[in-house]
């Protein structure tokens, strides 16, 4: 894991004293020279699509993130921010009244609800007829976890001291609730695209399902059971693998359109 992200942490070693806006700018500028000086990958990036483009963009972004947060959290052992936001919770924001609310949101993104929510998904679209995508729902679920107990057994970082709730035995980084959160409530946005619904009211929906992930992610903060960075490190995780899964999905669709069509040209017109 340390080798896959080791040319990016290369960079924010090189901007670490650097404030975040400008080592972010130095990084990409540096990136971008890099770029510059080898003509094929110019040559292959101008053949990209706009959305290919924009999809590998935001996918650098998002490792970059990660990368970094990795990086000061872990090699660094940088966890000043994190104390500050338990401070800040602890003095403003937690309370005897507020506690069960966060304990019932954060069930929402814990294993057994979403065991029986990717299940319900697999059975609607089964029941669609729609096998591939029922497939495809399992496999997004499936393969998110993988990645996230994986990624926890590469880093074992120690879980905060002190929760609220019972403690857990596994590690801490990155977050398997922030994680699942938001590959399982961007993959229901996503999906809601494909329907029939207003366009309005599917963005809205999609709104509202995008934001509680993000109050799931501050419940395991609030909760104690995580840091702060574990959850924003989840975070890009989970949006990184909703990216990669929905373009892949996209594309396979496209393709299939188009060998669809070509055989429905090459279908003897009837007089």
């Amino acid at each position: 894991m340390k080798a896959m992200i080791a040319p990016v942490v290369s960079l924010t070693q090189r901007y670490k004293n650097a404030p975040a806006s400008a080592a972010g700018s130095c990084c990409a500028l540096n990136w971008l020279l890099m770029l510059s000086k080898n003509s094929f990958l110019l040559r292959y990036i101008r053949k990209l699509s706009l959305p290919v483009l924009i999809f590998l963009v935001l996918i650098f972004l998002v490792l970059f993130g990660f990368a970094y947060i990795a990086h000061e959290v872990l090699w660094e052992k940088e966890e000043a921010i994190d104390q500050q936001i338990f401070s800040f919770l602890a003095t403003h924001v937690v309370s005897d009244s507020r506690t069960p609310f966060m304990e019932s949101v954060t069930y929402f993104a814990s294993a057994r609800f979403l065991q029986i929510a990717y299940g319900c998904l697999f059975a609607l679209y089964l029941l669609l007829k729609n096998f591939k995508r029922a497939f495809e729902v399992i496999a997004i679920g499936a393969g998110g976890f993988l990645v996230n107990y994986f990624m926890k057994l590469s880093f074992q970082r120690v879980r905060p001291p002190n929760p609220l709730i019972e403690p857990l035995n596994n590690f801490s980084f990155p977050s398997g609730h922030a994680t699942s959160a938001f590959i399982f409530y961007g993959l229901l946005a996503y999906l809601l695209t494909k329907t029939r619904l207003p366009g309005w009211l599917k963005y809205a929906i999609g709104i509202l399902l995008i934001s509680f992930s993000l109050l799931i992610g501050f419940s395991r903060v609030y909760l104690r059971v995580h840091y702060p960075s574990d959850v924003v490190a989840g975070f890009f995780i989970g949006f990184a693998w909703l990216l990669v899964t929905i373009y892949l999905m996209e594309r396979q669709k496209k393709k299939a359109d188009k060998e669809e069509g070509g055989r429905g040209e090459a279908l003897p017109q009837g007089s």
